[in-house]
Parts: structure tokens; sequence; C-alpha cells
């Protein structure tokens, strides 16, 4: 036969549901099966050490801690929430200053407890019952008058499985709250930033609009004042144009002497160069220099 770690095994355990079998085998100290007889050894399994998930002592539970402040399993440092601990993660026992974690079986210190505490137990279990009935001296000596008392408080808990469950069960309780919290935090975070996202988003769209009402504003407005410069242009082709044109030939006669002189040169360039650009404007093309 091999274990889950299929490794070579000559023994095996074995369970009872009736405990009348079960003394019985472990009085005769052997079992036949198929003709072959089999040693039986009574099976105790190591005692179960509780270790605090507060203060990380042993022997009790976070809800029968008195230290105020918590310890750290991983660095052993003392800090008033282990939500806000920054961890240095550099392990660090408390009970022997080695590196591993204040909670690792491998402990020495836990080690040594847990021999001790499944010693006690092994002197218990073998310590032979006591004579129903003991004449000594005219006394007779009856164990039902005289029950043990109760088992303390500190060993019913240390070797209750049940409780370390609970206790295990209690801290992974806190740990899945504690990630809830972190969620809905978060959570409540996003919910802001969509809030403040929609905000933003309306305020733009407003922006937007009022933006399209200027261009259709700004549109009608450059459509007049194209209309008004057209206008305008055709009132002075019309109108200042000629005007001018007469103006100008006018001076040109008059510049004019009695023998037909021109008595100013350069008034005559002047005007004719005015009259070119006139026609220019009056044709719709543009000026020059």
């Amino acid at each position: 036969m091999k274990n889950k770690f299929q490794n070579d095994i000559k023994m095996i355990k074995l369970e009872f549901s009736s405990s009348a079998v079960r003394d019985e085998l472990l009085k005769e100290k052997r079992i036949i099966i198929n003709y072959i007889t089999y040693d039986i050894t009574e099976y105790l399994a190591p005692a179960t050490v509780l270790i605090c998930s507060k203060c990380m002592a042993i022997g009790h539970f976070k809800k029968q801690c008195s230290q105020i402040k918590e310890t750290c399993r991983i660095c052993g440092e003392l800090v008033d929430d282990m939500k806000n601990h920054n961890c240095s993660k550099i392990e660090k026992c408390i009970h022997c200053n080695q590196n591993h974690s204040s909670s690792s079986l491998k402990c020495p210190v836990i080690k040594s407890f847990r021999a001790e505490l499944t010693r006690k137990i092994l002197h218990l279990n073998n310590q032979p019952a006591l004579n129903t009935n003991i004449a000594h001296k005219g006394f007779i000596y009856n164990p039902s008058h005289f029950p043990p008392p109760p088992a303390s408080k500190s060993s019913t808990l240390v070797n209750n499985p049940v409780l370390n469950k609970l206790d295990e069960l209690m801290g992974k309780l806190s740990e899945v709250k504690d990630k809830l919290d972190n969620l809905e935090a978060k959570h409540d975070k996003f919910e802001q930033f969509m809030i403040l996202k929609n905000q933003t988003d309306e305020n733009v769209k407003a922006d937007l609009i009022i933006l399209s009402t200027n261009q259709d504003n700004l549109k009608k407005d450059v459509v007049q004042h194209s209309l008004f410069i057209d206008r305008h242009e055709n009132m002075f082709n019309k109108l200042l144009v000629p005007i001018l044109e007469d103006v100008c030939s006018f001076i040109t006669a008059q510049n004019i002497g009695n023998k037909g002189r021109v008595l100013d040169a350069d008034l005559k360039c002047k005007l004719e160069r005015y009259c070119i650009q006139m026609k220019k404007a009056a044709d719709g093309k543009h000026f020059t220099n």
C-alpha cells in the first residue's frame, strides 16, 4: 500500500462506529482478516494547538485575548490596526525569533508545546482505573461519591477541534468582511466618478448646442453683411463712379490752357490713373497700385 505521497506504508488507520467493538479489539490487540492476524495499536492524533490570531500566543481564542494591539503573524510587529499595517514581509517568529511566521507549526516552541500536550493526553488515557470499592481501615471508597473536578477551561479549549475551527472560520469571515468593505468603497468611488462624468457630458452637450446656435447666428450675420456689401458696391458703381468720372473729366478740361497746352502734367497723369482704377472698379476688377 502507498500513502498520498506514494510512499510505501505498513500501517493503516481503522475507524469504528461502535465503541464496544473498538474497545474489544483494543483489549485483544489483534484482528484476523482472511485468516491473517494483524496487530492493533490505539491511535491518538497529535493534539491541536490553538494559536490566537490577534496576539499569536498559544492556548486561547482571539475573543479571549487581553492584548490591546494586534501582532503581525509575519513580521511580529505590534500595530493598532492590521488593516493599515505595512508589513515588511520579513518573517520573524515572536516565540523563537527565527525566520518563519509566528503561527507556523514548524516553530520549535509550538512543537514543544504540542509534544507536551500530546504526552499529557497519552498519560491521562493510559492512567489505570481505580477499584470501585477499596476497604482501608474501616473506610469504603466509592469513586461515585467523589466525582472528578471539571476540566480546566484552557485545556478544554485547546483540545476542542470544533472551537478551533470556529475561530478559524471567524478569522476568515473577518477577512471576507474587509474585502467586501474595500469592494464597497471602490464601488462608491466608481459611482461618484460616473456621476461626475454624466455631469461633464451634460455640460459639454450644452456647450455644443450653444456653439451650434452661435454658428447659425454667425452664418446669418455673414449673409446679411454680404448683402449689405453688395448693395453698397452696386451703389458705388452706379452712382459714385459716374460722378467721379465726370469730376475727373472736368478737372482734365480745366488743366488745359488757352493754347491747348497742359498746365500740370503730374495732375494729368494722376487723373488718368484714377480714371483707369474707376473703370476697373466698375467692371468688377481688382484695384492695382
